[in-house]
Formats: C-alpha cells, sequence, structure tokens
C-alpha cells in the first residue's frame, strides 16, 4: 500500500502551522499551556491539517522550490506576528486595568508568587488575565477565533505575503489596551478616587494622623470590595475586548 501525499498540501499545511504557531506563542490565550510543549505543538499542527482540508487553501503556483519556500515561512512569521499583536494587545487590557488596581489600592507594594510563571506577579493584574482567558472561553471567544484564522487563510493564501500593512489600525489596537483597560474597572477606579479625597479631608483634619499607614488598609478593603462587586458588570467591557481582536484582524487583512 502507497500512501501519496499532495506536495502543495503539505507545503500548505507547514505555512498554516507556522502563521498558528506564532499566533498561538506569542498570544495569551493557551498561557497555562506553556510548559505543555507537545500538547501545543500537536494542536497547532491538528488546527492545521483542519484548516488546510476544510478551506481547500493551496499555496501560490510555482512555490515548491527552495527559495519561495523560506520566502512564504517568511511572509508567514509576518501574518502571523500582526495577527498576534491585535491578540496580544487586547489582552493587554486586563494587564492594565490589574496594574491600575494594583497601585491604586497598595497591592503594588508588593508581588505575589506565580507557579506558572515562577516569578512575582501583581495581584489585581494575574486575577484578570486569569478571568480573561477564562471568559474568553466562556463568551464562546475560541469558536470566533478560529473563524478568525479561516478569514485570514481565505484572504491572505498559505505563502502569500501580506500586503500593505495597516500602521493606523496597529497603533489604534495598542491605544485601545489602555482605553477599555480604563473602561474595565472604572467604578472601582472612581470609588478609589473619593477615597482618597475622603483621605485627604482627615489629614488636613487631623494632621497629627499617619495618612499613609491608615489610608493603606482602607484602599485595599475598598478595592476589593468594589471589585468583586462590579466583576459581574465586567461581561460588556470583555466582550469590546474580544470585538476589538477581530476588528482589528479585519482590518490589517482587507
Amino acid at each position: 500500500m502507497q500512501i501519496e501525499i499532495d506536495p502543495a498540501w503539505a507545503l500548505a499545511v507547514f505555512y498554516t502551522a507556522l502563521r498558528l504557531g506564532v499566533v498561538l506563542l506569542l498570544s495569551p490565550i493557551l498561557a497555562g499551556l506553556s510548559g505543555l510543549v507537545t500538547v501545543r505543538v500537536l494542536l497547532t499542527l491538528a488546527l492545521a491539517v483542519l484548516l488546510v482540508q476544510g478551506l481547500g487553501v493551496r499555496p501560490p503556483a510555482g512555490a515548491l522550490d527552495l527559495g519561495p519556500v523560506v520566502a512564504g515561512a517568511c511572509n508567514e512569521l509576518v501574518v502571523g506576528g500582526t495577527l498576534a499583536f491585535g491578540v496580544f494587545a487586547a489582552f493587554g487590557a486586563f494587564s492594565v486595568a490589574g496594574k491600575i488596581l494594583d497601585v491604586q489600592t497598595g497591592f503594588g507594594i508588593g508581588t505575589v508568587y506565580d507557579p506558572v510563571t515562577r516569578a512575582g506577579a501583581p495581584l489585581f493584574a494575574t486575577m484578570l488575565n486569569m478571568l480573561g482567558a477564562v471568559m474568553f472561553f466562556g463568551m464562546d471567544g475560541h469558536h470566533a477565533f478560529l473563524r478568525g484564522l479561516a478569514f485570514s487563510l481565505e484572504r491572505v493564501p498559505p505563502g502569500s505575503p501580506l500586503g500593505s500593512m495597516a500602521a493606523d489600525a496597529m497603533l489604534q489596537q495598542f491605544g485601545l489596551m489602555f482605553s477599555l483597560g480604563v473602561a474595565l474597572i472604572i467604578p472601582v477606579i472612581l470609588c478609589l478616587l473619593l477615597t482618597e479625597t475622603g483621605l485627604a479631608f482627615v489629614s488636613r483634619v487631623l494632621p497629627q494622623m499617619n495618612v499613609f499607614v491608615v489610608g493603606v488598609p482602607v484602599k485595599i478593603v475598598v478595592g476589593t470590595a468594589l471589585f468583586a462587586l462590579t466583576v459581574v458588570t465586567m461581561g460588556p467591557s470583555m466582550g469590546r475586548v474580544y470585538a476589538s481582536i477581530f476588528t482589528y484582524w479585519q482590518k490589517v487583512l482587507a
């Protein structure tokens, strides 16, 4: 029995696996599987085979020589990196929101030990990053993610160059990281601002009181309690964070 493999199909799978590998490597969606290299490689190859087989995409004609293969691989790395930037910038909104809360509540003074990365990590930033990854799958974002990858293969076939880079789309996505990060925790920020104002009045009335010693635990209690109360209202803001990924992809692949 002989098994014949179409060289064009195999090359399309190779190109697609490169694109998916870069996207999955640089994006925080599968950050929990960072130590399981074999699982990530097999997942990338399986997705590449299914997408190529389902969409029927093939590399450009005459791309089976060594020179075009190397050029096509470089193009796929560029395309994958461009797509991964949109995912990384969108999920960066959770890190921005967490860092703001850590600084405002006082948790930024110390860090907690993260057993995944084996390094110190800020408390609220770690919590929001985990929550963002969980809600991404909970809101069926992985389905839209796969549809976006299929859309990228239809717009930019495997081995094809990306074309003109939409610099304005990349700058807009980078700016959304900060605006969406603030939108996630705006109620907590406003309440902490009122708490700071109240502590300022107390320091003027009672100048002998050490505001720093008293204010840190007060802000920790207020920030933690308000975060617990408002975390259930983050759904629409999280939806805008995830939607920004696919809006960015549509712009850069147009």
